[in-house]
């Protein structure tokens, strides 16, 4: 606005713009908003294990084939110590229910080594299992191997097991030794 501008308006205009260009050369530096914190990929995706290596324990241990199942993508695929691969959320739902019928389990699980690469992660560790007849439990059957798994992470973020394989540590019917601690 040049000097003619000015003098053009009356002195009530030229009062109130006075003010509003004062107010705004004195008003406060808007804030700067907060950095985000910075997420550790690694931190964020092992405490996503964590929790789902739990809920996997709760569920196996509880002997709850539908909160086993969720666990596992759809198209999943279980690899069991001398078994018949299983196929499909539903079929390990289908199958940890016979298994949970008539035994009581009892499970502990060691993660030894974990990476991940995008949306997906290979996970690896050593099993013990001891599994009670519920009809006799004095028939019992203890069982040490090691598992890999290969997770895939889901829509909403959260890590889904896509591909699992146990293998013993001993021949059916022997006395398993206790696992070694494999770094």
């Amino acid at each position: 606005m040049g000097c003619r501008e000015i003098r053009r308006m009356g002195p009530a205009t030229f009062v109130l713009c006075s003010v509003l260009l004062l107010g705004a050369g004195c008003a406060a530096p808007p804030e700067e908003e907060a950095p985000a914190p910075e997420v550790d990929p690694v931190a964020e995706n092992e405490a996503a294990l964590t929790e789902l290596a739990a809920k996997y324990l709760q569920a196996v241990n509880r002997g709850d084939a539908d909160g086993l199942a969720v666990l596992y993508t759809e198209d999943a695929i279980r690899f069991p110590s001398d078994g018949r691969r299983i196929e499909g959320r539903d079929a390990i739902r289908l199958f940890a229910a016979a298994d949970y019928a008539d035994t009581d389990w009892d499970m502990q699980l060691n993660v030894q080594e974990s990476e991940y690469s995008g949306d997906l992660a290979f996970v690896r560790g050593t099993y013990a299992i001891t599994l009670a007849s519920k009809e006799d439990p004095s028939a019992v059957y203890q069982e040490v191997g090691k598992w890999m798994d290969l997770m895939r992470r889901g829509e909403d973020g959260s890590w889904l097991i896509a591909r699992e394989i146990a293998n013993r540590d001993h021949l059916p019917g022997e006395a398993p030794e206790t696992p070694a601690e494999e770094g």
